[in-house]
């Protein structure tokens, strides 16, 4: 039993301190000079996700929106514990935004990305 609350005890403190280090890391940054493309880089944030976060953000690609009980219910092969890391890191990313919805949790694709996705023909988005 002590186990588990060790475990849950660092899951939260390695979010919390991921989430310092990223406001930390984002305040530091030098300013850049204006671009004609102020866009993010998405391809390139792309490709450093690891499998399970692709798999989520594909999910969230081709839903727009889902609440956290589906995206459990969608990857349920995967715990909680991790299914909630890998959804907060792609929150990291600005891929997708949290929020409440009907007093659930509940994701949302960044228009910003999502309107880049569907421009792009080389993405195959399902079509529910």
């Amino acid at each position: 039993m002590d186990g588990i609350v060790g475990m849950r005890v660092t899951l939260v403190v390695g979010v919390l301190l991921g989430f310092a280090i990223a406001t930390i890391l984002k305040k530091k940054e030098a300013p850049v000079a204006e671009t004609t493309e102020s866009k993010p880089q998405w391809w390139e944030v792309r490709k450093t996700l690891t499998g399970t976060q692709l798999q989520i953000l594909q999910y969230m690609e081709a839903k727009k929106e889902a609440s956290i009980t589906q995206i459990q219910e969608q990857f349920s092969f995967i715990p909680d514990r991790e299914l909630y890391y890998r959804l907060e890191q792609i929150v990291l990313m600005d891929f997708v935004f949290r929020g409440n919805k009907d007093g659930e949790v509940s994701y949302a694709l960044n228009p910003s990305y999502s309107g880049t996705v569907e421009d792009d023909k080389t993405v195959m988005l399902s079509r529910d």
